[in-house]
């Protein structure tokens, strides 16, 4: 009988741990799939000065807000702060482009390089925690 619990309380243990991973890949996914149709609707936007200083109502738009309010609920505080950082980095990005600088400019390349870094490091450290966990 106590083999049999055991057995149980391991099945359960690992059912729960694969559980917990889902939703934690989950909440990863849907954070940079958010983060990344805001970045890229951003490279199209057109000029605007009014909009500069306001990407927080666009990123909202596309579910960034959301998303990270949900990774609160499952992520580590490491994962938690690399994820405001992307978020910040995209809203500079946006205003960037808002602010009427090209493409091709300095300004621009430097906003997306910045954008794309902090994704990579946040990247590496969903993909460490997911074989934590």
């Amino acid at each position: 009988m106590v083999s049999t619990l055991v057995a149980d309380r391991i099945r359960w243990h690992r059912e729960r741990s694969e559980r917990d991973r889902a939703e934690l890949r989950t909440s990863f996914m849907e954070y940079l799939g958010a983060l990344a149709q805001a970045r890229d609707a951003f490279s199209r936007a057109e000029p605007s000065q009014e909009r500069v200083g306001r990407g927080h109502i666009a990123i909202s738009e596309y579910g960034v807000y959301a998303a990270q309010h949900q990774l609160e609920l499952v992520a580590p505080q490491p994962i938690l702060d690399m994820a405001r950082q992307a978020t910040l980095t995209v809203l500079d990005f946006h205003d960037v482009v808002v602010a009427g600088h090209d493409a091709d400019s300095d300004e621009c390349r430097n906003a997306w390089r910045a954008a794309r870094e902090a994704r990579g490091r946040l990247v590496e450290a969903m993909q460490t925690a997911l074989r934590r966990s």
